[in-house]
């Protein structure tokens, strides 16, 4: 794809980003309503994901943008264990540290995103990019604050978080690397396929592996529609027009619409730090939408 068609796409990718982020923040209503533990939510969800994409994914088959070659294989191989790690790593975290915390640290990608990017795209991060990207990551500072709590007990799951960060910075590097040559469904489908055989194992492993009911099925069956076909499969549609530290501020949004989202469902009231931190977050998330991309001219496949 040259630059002037990546160019051409970015206004819509970035319309493409305010409806993906929409949809990935009813993630965390949805989990709350199926209420199993997070590892069968996570490979149901993304096994759910693999099989609605599958007509798509042999389309890519047939058009012969699908992953081939050791190295093309070796990129999405990792991107999947990345985004598992990511999943699975954010989840443990919550069981050492406190929701703040783990929100906060677990918010960092961008940070990692950057100079990612410039490094291996030479993507240029402009001024109104940053400024967005400083105003996003202020907001969950404010968000989460008051609710900090410091213990030698909590260090573990701060740096499980900080993990889960690093893990979706990959996952979001290797996507905007590969996508110049490979179809959206089939790199995704790819992806989630591995997420899900990932977290299955880890069910199996921690012995809490079970035959799902039929309403966490249904539950599923919406994470796997709205959240990661809309939102997921969207990011990575996006991955091809726009720079991925875009992308990774995208993802920042998802917290505060999430907290609308829960306040309208389960009639709770979100704290003033909340509201002022997810007031900053979108006012971040505004002004980097509206921001023209570094497009980049390297594939992740030619860096040395």
């Amino acid at each position: 794809m040259t630059s002037a068609r990546r160019a051409r796409g970015a206004p819509s990718a970035n319309l493409a980003l305010v409806g993906a982020t929409l949809a990935v923040s009813c993630s965390a209503v949805l989990i709350r309503i199926a209420g199993d533990d997070p590892a069968t939510v996570v490979w149901l969800r993304m096994a759910m994901a693999t099989v609605l994409l599958a007509p798509f994914v042999w389309r890519d088959v047939r058009r012969g943008v699908v992953a081939h070659g050791a190295r093309q294989l070796s990129l999405v191989g990792v991107s999947g264990l990345l985004l598992a790690a990511h999943f699975l790593l954010w989840t443990a975290s919550l069981r050492y540290t406190s929701i703040a915390a783990s929100v906060l640290l677990v918010s960092l990608h961008p940070v990692m995103v950057s100079p990612l990017g410039r490094r291996l795209f030479g993507e240029r991060t402009t001024a109104g990019i940053l400024l967005g990207m400083g105003l996003a990551l202020g907001g969950t500072v404010v968000t989460c604050v008051a609710d900090l709590r410091f213990s030698t007990t909590a260090l573990a799951g701060d740096l499980l978080a900080l993990g889960g960060a690093a893990s979706l910075a990959g996952y979001l590097v290797i996507g905007r690397g590969v996508r110049s040559t490979l179809g959206v469904a089939g790199y995704s489908g790819s992806v989630y396929a591995i997420v899900a055989v990932v977290a299955a194992a880890t069910s199996v492993a921690g012995g809490v592996a079970h035959m799902p009911g039929a309403r966490v099925t249904l539950v599923c069956l919406a994470l796997a529609a709205v959240c990661t076909i809309g939102g997921h499969t969207v990011y990575n549609w996006a991955l091809r027009h726009v720079q991925a530290l875009k992308v990774s501020i995208a993802f920042l949004g998802e917290p505060p619409l999430a907290a609308l989202l829960a306040a309208a469902v389960f009639q709770s009231i979100p704290s003033l730090t909340t509201v002022a931190g997810g007031v900053l977050i979108l006012a971040g998330l505004a002004i980097t939408m509206r921001r023209p991309s570094g497009i980049a001219t390297t594939t992740l496949e030619s860096v040395q």
